[in-house]
C-alpha cells in the first residue's frame, strides 16, 4: 500500500498519469446496481406497496429464473427481410427449362402455373463507396481554322462530384465519425482517389446549401417549451496554437461542443455548437430569438455554473435527477445504507414515471400523478437528509456530506417535476445527443480552426435532426443541394418533416392544383 501511494504521488506530480485515467482504472464503470437490494426503508416500502396496490405487478423470482433459462427468441432469428435492401438491383430470372402451362416434370398429370410471389435470393458483392465514370469525349479539329469541337457530356452532368456523393462524405464524417484522411486511404485503395482536402471542400458546399435550414432550426428551437443543454470538450488547433504563443491572453482556455435539444410541433430538434463559449452562453444566444409572448423556457441541465444563462434572460431551471443520483452511486460501496435510501427513492420515482409513460398520460395528468405518488417520496427523502446533517451522522466536508448539501442546495430545481407541467426528470436526451460529437472527436481528434468547428456543427445539427425525424440524411442533403435556390428563398418548406411534400408538389404540379 505504501509503494502504491508513493507511485501515485510520483505519477501525479510529474503528470505521467491523470485523475481521469485513474477513474477509468479504479472507479465504477457503470451506474447500474448489480448487488442484491437491501431491505427497503419503511417509508419507501410503504410507498412501493401502495404503487403495487395501484396495479404495478410485483416481480416473481420463479418467473425471473424461467426467463433466464429460456431466453426469448427474436422474430425472424435476426434475418433481414429482402425488402430492406432498397438499393439492390432487381434481376428477374426465368426458369431455363419450364414455362407456365407445361406439364409437370414428375408426370403426375398436372400442369405448371406461375406463383404470384417469386423466390428471392440476396447476393452482396464487394464494391466501393463512390463510383467513378470516365467519359472520353471525341475531339475534332478543323484543318484550316484549328477550332476544336468536343463531344458533349450526357444531360445532367455538369460538376465532377454529384450532390449525392457530397452528401455521403458529410454523413460519413459528421454522423459516422469517419475521418477524412481515413476515407482518403480507403478510396485510394479502391481505385477512386478522393483526397481529404477535396472531401473538406465538398463538405463546405453541403454546408452552404443547408445553412438556411440550420438558422431556421435554431429559431424554432428558441420557441421550444423545454430545452435540454450540455456540453463536452473539443480541441481546436488554431485556438491552442494562439494560446501557446500568447499565454497572457485573457480569453478562457477551453473549447467546447454544446448540444441543445428541444421540440417544435412534436418534431425533435438537435443543435450543436463548437466554439469558445460554454453551454449557458450558447443557449443565451439562441434564446435571444424567443418570442416574448411565450412563457419562460424550461432549461434542463446539470448544476454546473457554465450552464447559467445571461441575467437578462429568464428561464425555469430544471436540474437533472440522474446527476444527483450519480453522487450516491459513487458512494454506495462506502455508505451502503445511506446510499440505498437515496437510490431506492429515485428508483421508485422512475417507476412512477414509467407508469405515466405506459398510460400515455397528458402533461397535466402526469404532474398530478407525480404530486400524489412521488411527492411524499421526495418529501421523506428531504427530511431524512436534513436529519442526517442535524444529527451529525455525516461529516460536512466528507463526500457523503457534500452529496447531501448538493441535494438540499438544489432541491427546488431537482424537484421541478413536482411543481410545473412537463418538466423532465433528467437530461438523458442531450447526453445521448452528445455521443455524436464525442464520436467525431474520438475519431478525428480535433478541428483545425473555429470555422471548421462551425461547419461541422451545422452539418451535425441538420443530419441528427433529420435522423430523429425519420428521414434518410443522405437523401435529404442531396435534395437540399439540388434545390439550393428554393431552399434559400423558402426554407420553411424544406424542413426535414415537410420537404418530401414540397418535392411531390414540384414533381406533380397538376395534382397539387387539383387538390
Amino acid at each position: 500500500m505504501l509503494d502504491l501511494c508513493l507511485w501515485l504521488q510520483q505519477k501525479l506530480t510529474f503528470s505521467k498519469i491523470s485523475i481521469h485515467t485513474l477513474k477509468k482504472v479504479f472507479a465504477i464503470q457503470t451506474e447500474k446496481r448489480h448487488r442484491p437490494q437491501p431491505e427497503a426503508d419503511p417509508d419507501i416500502a410503504s410507498t412501493t406497496e401502495a404503487a403495487n396496490d395501484e396495479g404495478v405487478p410485483p416481480v416473481n423470482a420463479d418467473d425471473t429464473a424461467k426467463d433466464d433459462q429460456q431466453p426469448s427468441k427474436i422474430k425472424g432469428h435476426g434475418r433481414i427481410a429482402a425488402d430492406a435492401y432498397t438499393a439492390a438491383e432487381t434481376i428477374a430470372l426465368n426458369h431455363p427449362d419450364y414455362t407456365a402451362g407445361d406439364p409437370c416434370p414428375l408426370h403426375c398429370g398436372g400442369r405448371l402455373y406461375q406463383l404470384k410471389t417469386p423466390g428471392v435470393f440476396i447476393r452482396i458483392e464487394g464494391g466501393q463507396l463512390f463510383e467513378a465514370y470516365r467519359y472520353e469525349q471525341q475531339r475534332l479539329r478543323c484543318a484550316i481554322c484549328g477550332e476544336v469541337f468536343k463531344a458533349s457530356l450526357p444531360p445532367g452532368i455538369v460538376d465532377k462530384y454529384d450532390e449525392r456523393s457530397k452528401a455521403m462524405i458529410a454523413v460519413l464524417k459528421y454522423q459516422l465519425g469517419l475521418p477524412l484522411y481515413r476515407l482518403a486511404q480507403w478510396q485510394r485503395q479502391t481505385g477512386v482517389p478522393l483526397p481529404d482536402t477535396t472531401q473538406w471542400e465538398r463538405c463546405v458546399e453541403v454546408y452552404q446549401a443547408i445553412l438556411p435550414i440550420y438558422h431556421l432550426l435554431v429559431y424554432y428551437l428558441a420557441q421550444s417549451s423545454c430545452i435540454y443543454q450540455d456540453d463536452t470538450w473539443a480541441r481546436i488547433l488554431s485556438v491552442k496554437t494562439q494560446k501557446e504563443h500568447d499565454p497572457q491572453r485573457p480569453d478562457r482556455k477551453g473549447t467546447y461542443t454544446t448540444a441543445l435539444v428541444g421540440d417544435y410541433s412534436n418534431h425533435p430538434l438537435y443543435i450543436f455548437t463548437t466554439s469558445l463559449n460554454h453551454a449557458g452562453e450558447n443557449l443565451s444566444k439562441v434564446l435571444v430569438q424567443r418570442d416574448e409572448s411565450l412563457p419562460p423556457v424550461m432549461q434542463a441541465c446539470d448544476a454546473l455554473k457554465s450552464n447559467q444563462v445571461d441575467d437578462a434572460i429568464t428561464t425555469l431551471v430544471c436540474h437533472c435527477l440522474v446527476h444527483g443520483r450519480r453522487k450516491f452511486i459513487d458512494l454506495e460501496s462506502y455508505y451502503p445504507d445511506q446510499a440505498s435510501m437515496v437510490l431506492d427513492t429515485i428508483s421508485a420515482v422512475y417507476a412512477h414515471e414509467d407508469k405515466c409513460q405506459q398510460a400515455n398520460l397528458s402533461p397535466k395528468a402526469r404532474l398530478a400523478y407525480h404530486q400524489e405518488h412521488s411527492g411524499p417520496l421526495m418529501a421523506n427523502l428531504k427530511a431524512w437528509m436534513e436529519q442526517q446533517i442535524v444529527e451529525r451522522k455525516a461529516e460536512p466536508n466528507s463526500p457523503l456530506g457534500k452529496s447531501y448539501r448538493y441535494w438540499l442546495k438544489h432541491w427546488q430545481t431537482l424537484t421541478r417535476f413536482l411543481t410545473y407541467v412537463g418538466v423532465p426528470l433528467d437530461t438523458n436526451r442531450v447526453e445521448r445527443a452528445l455521443k455524436l460529437a464525442i464520436r467525431v472527436r474520438n475519431n478525428s481528434l480535433f478541428y483545425k480552426t473555429l470555422n471548421g468547428g462551425h461547419v461541422g456543427s451545422v452539418l451535425m445539427s441538420v443530419i441528427h435532426t433529420a435522423l430523429h425525424n425519420g428521414i434518410n440524411p443522405i437523401d435529404y442533403l442531396t435534395d437540399l443541394q439540388i434545390h439550393a435556390q428554393d431552399v434559400k428563398q423558402s426554407p420553411k418548406q424544406w424542413l426535414p418533416w415537410c420537404y418530401q411534400e414540397t418535392l411531390n408538389s414540384m414533381n406533380n404540379p397538376q395534382e397539387d392544383l387539383a387538390a
